[in-house]
């Protein structure tokens, strides 16, 4: 049985277009080829083939024109904006599930919230923005069995209540609240940033 021989010890130099590390023996080949063949990015520093240079930086780094907004947006906050800052993103009112544009959601949903709902338990209308905090403070339901509990609930002719009209649940009302507030944070610090 032949004992295997040792890996002899590959000395390698630095190349100084990519500095990459590269075998001594083939790093004046390589040199020659990624001088006349690769480019450094000067965004992301990475080496890229000329020939898609322009590729990569559309790809990677150029500005993206908000087809909503008509905002030219940096690339790397685009999918930020497009989910949490375009003015024209669509968002769902909370109360008539309705889709409108963010610049005008907050005034829909402050007429909206104030239509009103009839309790059935307590005989009176409520503002559908009021609900949640009835249901809970009034009728002691939370609302994981407020819902079901609302559309289960007879009145005293025995035909089945109707649920509200207004569809939304208390998880969907905080996830609002907090995106918005991160929206506001996001945006306060992005402004001190260019500021």
């Amino acid at each position: 049985m032949a004992v295997a021989a040792p890996d002899p010890v590959v000395t390698t130099s630095t190349c100084a277009h990519c500095n990459r590390e590269i075998p001594s023996s083939n790093i004046a080949l390589h040199s020659a080829h990624c001088a006349r063949n690769l480019q450094k990015c000067e965004h992301c520093r990475d080496m890229v083939p000329r020939k898609h240079m322009d590729e990569h930086y559309d790809d990677n780094h150029a500005p993206v024109n908000c087809s909503r907004c008509k905002q030219t947006v940096e690339h790397e906050l685009w999918d930020l904006h497009k989910r949490m800052q375009c003015p024209q993103r669509m968002l769902v009112c909370q109360y008539c599930e309705f889709e409108l544009p963010a610049v005008d959601i907050f005034e829909h949903q402050d007429v909206c919230g104030n239509r009103t709902e009839y309790c059935q338990p307590c005989k009176e209308y409520i503002r559908l923005r009021e609900w949640i905090g009835h249901e809970i403070l009034l009728h002691g339901k939370t609302n994981d069995n407020a819902g079901s509990a609302r559309s289960m609930l007879e009145n005293e002719d025995g035909a089945e209540e109707r649920e509200p009209a207004h569809g939304f649940n208390h998880k969907q009302l905080l996830i609002t609240v907090a995106i918005a507030g991160l929206a506001v944070v996001i945006g306060s610090i992005l402004l001190h940033k260019k500021d």
